[in-house]
């Protein structure tokens, strides 16, 4: 285990080790969001999913929270550890910081992060256990646990769904950077594809953000409910 120990304490190790962490959540995140997107077709197809994703033979399904949460858990600790390392090794903010090359997604990551970080807690504790903003059981005529109504009782408060509209937004733009600067970590940086890096990239972090932020404002419309 000492050659992973190095590995984190290293500033090139640790980026390493942020854009792996950050494409395997990303990859998550486009499942999660394909998944909730089933709520469009009702509420048989949202209950299947849910129970087809229970019923994953040999453990799968826990293996894989288990996978998400130490990428989650690796992501955040070298995050807030490299921020702590730039603001050691810079004290003292200069008079005129060069700072006009980089974007504001960029200089507002660890912020951003931080927002995303405590929204991923509070729907944690909303919708996987079920502790704060829950007025179930919540079952179906055949049975299943009602993820679909769960969903949308959820949702019809404008205030539930409003936070998780603007926690998307936020979180689009924390992908924005992340995902162009992944491959610069991964020493993945060639003129010839830098079109898909800088611009392509970001682009699909906003159309899969966007999408699952439609959901709360389609049950506020009533096209799901």
């Amino acid at each position: 285990m000492s050659w992973i120990v190095r590995l984190m304490k290293s500033s090139l190790g640790a980026k390493y080790v942020m854009a792996v962490t950050g494409a395997g959540l990303f990859a998550f995140l486009i499942g999660h969001i394909g998944g909730n997107l089933l709520l469009y077709f009702g509420q048989d197809a949202m209950n299947s999913y849910a129970v087809g994703l229970r019923e994953l033979p040999y453990g799968l399904l826990w293996i894989a929270r288990g996978g998400i949460l130490l990428f989650f858990v690796l992501h955040v600790y070298t995050a807030y550890s490299l921020t702590a390392r730039n603001k050691a090794a810079r004290p003292r903010a200069y008079v005129m910081e060069d700072t006009f090359q980089a974007s504001l997604a960029s200089r507002t990551m660890a912020m951003t992060g931080t927002i995303v970080l405590l929204f991923v807690l509070y729907h944690l504790a909303h919708y996987t256990f079920r502790i704060v903003n829950y007025a179930g059981p919540y079952i179906d005529n055949q049975g299943r646990d009602d993820v679909y109504t769960m969903t949308v009782a959820g949702f019809s408060q404008p205030v539930i769904a409003i936070t998780y509209v603007a926690a998307m937004l936020v979180l689009g733009y924390h992908l924005s950077h992340g995902l162009s600067s992944m491959f610069q970590s991964l020493g993945i940086n060639h003129s010839k594809y830098n079109l898909f890096f800088r611009k392509i990239m970001p682009l699909v972090g906003w159309v899969v953000t966007l999408a699952g932020a439609t959901i709360p404002l389609a049950v506020l419309a009533g096209i799901i409910r």
